[in-house]
């Protein structure tokens, strides 16, 4: 068994251990506010510009942009594979990673070579000796903001524009709930005009009168909807990470002070067992002196 110095180290380990945690999710708390309020602003924007776009659908084919035009034959596909920077937040990495492994199985049965982007270096660190790695962003998770995103945006539209690449996916967490996420991989590029119009509960109506032309409308919308996705998701990857490290370093503090109330428990045993040894040999000793 060990001893009573052991057990007060351990203790102190453990106190230690909890403070840190407590601490990591109170700082989780913070940012996962801050993330949310982020996300909030932009989604409204992000909404407006689908509305603009949706109204478009009916009068637009899908030849009149690069971006809206489907190639015949599929044989290239970028995915831009968004995870965290840093762990200790459960299963948020590891559940998005094995979900694209899986993906990309599926990609390649059907002929089609995969060349994948990232940000956050968890996800870089697993995939980047397995697959062919198109670019690496650093420093993009800390604090997600628009001008990366569109720089990223940008990125994703010239390969697919320049022919290097015949689709682009988004593989993210997206919140589902208060406190979990779910894997989600989507294409962004082409788009689909039909679908942008989903959240206004209606069909796209012909008939719009556009000024300027649907053509300029397109040039100049298309390009910072395609960002713009890029920013929702970074901000919804943001929201997730801090929401799962804070459920997960909640839980680690539970576990530090059930140890602490376990192993006190063990040390209150142990300094009992010695204090009853050390009578037992004095009332014996004086019992050998009579």
């Amino acid at each position: 068994m060990p001893t009573l110095k052991e057990f007060n180290v351990k203790l102190t380990r453990l106190r230690s251990t909890r403070k840190l945690t407590k601490t990591m999710k109170l700082v989780s708390v913070n940012k996962l506010r801050r993330a949310q309020d982020a996300e909030k602003r932009v989604e409204l924007v992000a909404q407006r510009m689908s509305g603009i776009l949706g109204r478009m659908g009916a009068a637009v084919s899908p030849g009149e942009h690069a971006l809206v035009t489907p190639r015949k034959a599929v044989k290239t596909v970028l995915v831009l594979l968004i995870t965290s920077d840093r762990g200790l937040c459960g299963g948020f990495n590891n559940n998005l990673i094995k979900a694209v492994s899986v993906w990309m199985r599926d990609q390649e049965t059907r002929g089609r070579a995969v060349l994948m982007s990232f940000c956050g270096r968890r996800g870089y660190s697993f995939f980047k000796s397995r697959v062919t790695v198109e670019r690496f962003y650093e420093d993009i998770m800390g604090r997600p903001d628009f001008q990366n995103a569109h720089r990223i945006g940008r990125a994703l539209q010239a390969a697919f524009v320049g022919g290097r690449v015949d689709e682009v996916y988004l593989a993210y967490n997206a919140l589902q709930g208060a406190m979990s996420q779910k894997p989600l991989i989507e294409r962004i590029v082409p788009m689909d005009l039909t679908t942008l119009n989903a959240g206004l509960g209606k069909k796209p109506v012909a008939g719009w009168i556009l000024e300027p032309n649907p053509r300029e409308l397109l040039n100049a919308l298309l390009p910072r909807i395609v960002s713009l996705k890029v920013y929702t998701s970074l901000l919804s990857s943001s929201v997730g990470e801090h929401s799962a490290r804070m459920k997960a370093m909640e839980q680690a503090s539970s576990n530090a002070d059930n140890l602490i109330r376990q192993i006190t428990l063990q040390r209150n045993r142990a300094r009992q067992a010695a204090i009853t040894t050390e009578l037992t040999e004095i009332v014996a000793g004086a019992e050998a002196l009579k």
